[in-house]
């Protein structure tokens, strides 16, 4: 089923999940699948970026996201939800970074919410383990889908890790490979890296560039959060140590 005829007649109902869709979840889509999000499903359909909306994958507050296909492939398609995002906490990732103007209103900033993790992403893809950047238009972003027919990959927080400390260098590379490329993720945590045979890096919409007035901060939160989470398994690091050696960039 096409996008385009799967917009004109959707119903939360319709959607397939494993979990029965309760009175509140109804509510969150009710308010994600406004009239503008459905244009900008359409619009990602004509180009070719999706073509099918399947099911739900998880729901947020702020965004939700659904797995569907783009051709035989399958995708995840992330839909931020414009009247349920947090625009005082949203702003201060997005004041400071040149690659935004600023935004007049609630809408506009969550337009550039998606525009920025689309960027974060296309930034890394192929040098660190993170989703790959397919598309974007307004409040929806189309990623590739880090799973297997349709269940996505777990959080590393809910897998009994066999080799924690390779994980915990794997991503502590990847930290210092954003650097190399002047990014710092600024929310990372056990929460946003799934495990799919290995570390792999998500919600990238917080990233800043090194240029951000906050970078260094969150540079630090990342890295002890990172540190942290490892250092239940065992794993320890000098948290100096590993900072220093993540801005060593020649």
């Amino acid at each position: 089923m096409g996008v385009g005829d799967f917009l004109k007649r959707f119903d939360v109902s319709e959607l397939k999940s494993e979990d029965r869709i309760d009175r509140e979840d109804r509510k969150v889509l009710g308010g994600v699948f406004d009239r503008q999000t459905h244009l900008s499903l359409e619009r990602l359909a004509s180009k070719g970026v999706l073509t099918e909306l399947l099911g739900i994958v998880s729901r947020g507050k702020e965004a939700s996201i659904f797995h569907g296909r783009r051709g035989r492939r399958g995708v995840a398609v992330k839909i931020y939800s414009v009247e349920a995002s947090d625009f005082r906490n949203m702003g201060k990732y997005i004041k400071g970074d040149p690659r935004f103007s600023g935004f007049r209103n609630r809408r506009q900033l969550v337009y550039e919410w998606a525009q920025k993790e689309f960027k974060n992403l296309s930034r890394v893809y192929g040098l660190v383990s993170c989703p790959e950047p397919i598309g974007v238009y307004n409040n929806v972003l189309v990623m590739g889908f880090i799973g297997k027919a349709g269940v996505p990959a777990p959080k590393i927080k809910d897998v009994e890790l066999k080799r924690p400390e390779y994980c915990c260098d794997r991503v502590i590379e990847y930290v210092k490979v954003m650097y190399s490329k002047r990014l710092v993720h600024a929310d990372l945590s056990e929460y946003n890296i799934l495990y799919s045979g290995k570390p792999v890096l998500i919600d990238f919409s917080t990233g800043v560039l090194l240029e951000h007035p906050l970078s260094g901060e969150f540079l630090e939160r990342d890295v002890r959060n990172v540190l942290k989470f490892f250092g239940r398994y065992g794993v320890k690091k000098d948290y100096n140590e590993v900072l220093s050696y993540v801005k060593n960039v020649k």
